[in-house]
């Protein structure tokens, strides 16, 4: 956590919007993933979402849960994800998250999940299935071991309910732009807009948005309304795209981070 903590100082004091990239785990292999993770830090991400592939993940769009699906008949273990987290978490700048399913934390053991997890270096979890009501004592366990729970908040959401949220998780709130999957291009519409600051208004944390964020534009037009912007799917098409044509990946996705970076 003492990674994101200044991130989050650092975009603060800076006034700038912060950005978190998305990588799959595995996908379309580990060296690629890693070299794609790399990338995307070295573009200028403040966070990283290293996600641990599950065979049922509801919230993802099928760009996420086809990179899922390849990394899992690939042979990818709990023990490769957290490896290739480890590496990343020791070579790169930018907080690295991991971000993955209940089924994932609970099979390997909620304790033991935390406790590799702080070993390896990574800063916090975003599992969008665990509600804090029913966490088998994660939220604990991450205060316990300086590492961040991330909630996510969705249209619909009470005020009440999304300050509950900013309260038992830290670090930031996941606020999802839409109803949905990921994947889908999001508008930054009035309701859009609306339901940021709605946000803003009862969370005792910075915001991060995500869902269908892939282009520059849209990130500047979010920078009144929230702290940090979110794009994963698009990550994850580029990562297919460089591995179809044989492109580097690693120069690739940071050229291109810098480009959706690029919001003044």
């Amino acid at each position: 956590m003492r990674k994101l903590a200044e991130k989050l100082k650092e975009i603060k004091n800076k006034d700038k919007i912060g950005f978190m990239g998305h990588v799959v785990a595995g996908y379309p292999d580990l060296e690629t993933s890693y070299e794609a993770a790399m990338g995307i830090s070295e573009g200028g991400a403040d966070f990283l979402e290293i996600q641990f592939p599950f065979s049922d993940p509801f919230a993802d769009g099928p760009t996420i849960e086809n990179a899922s699906v390849v990394s899992l008949k690939n042979g990818i273990k709990i023990s490769d994800c957290f490896d290739l987290a480890e590496k990343i978490a020791k070579n790169c700048e930018s907080s690295v998250l991991i971000m993955t399913y209940g089924n994932i934390a609970f099979s390997y053991g909620v304790k033991n999940f935390v406790k590799k997890s702080e070993e390896i270096g990574v800063d916090g979890f975003i599992i969008p299935d665990i509600p804090p009501e029913n966490d088998e004592g994660l939220s604990v366990l991450c205060e316990k071991n300086d590492l961040s729970m991330i909630y996510l908040a969705a249209p619909g959401n009470s005020a009440e309910r999304i300050e509950y949220l900013s309260e038992k998780g830290n670090g930031f709130i996941y606020a999802v732009a839409r109803t949905g999957i990921t994947g889908k291009k999001t508008e930054i519409t009035g309701e859009v807009t609306e339901w940021l600051n709605f946000v803003r208004k009862n969370s005792k944390l910075p915001i991060a948005v995500g869902f269908g964020i892939n282009s520059s534009n849209q990130i500047k037009n979010l920078k009144p309304y929230c702290d940090i912007a979110i794009a994963g799917s698009y990550f994850v098409r580029e990562i297919t795209e460089c591995h179809k044509n044989g492109d580097d990946v690693r120069e690739t996705l940071k050229t291109k981070t810098v480009q959706l970076l690029n919001v003044e």
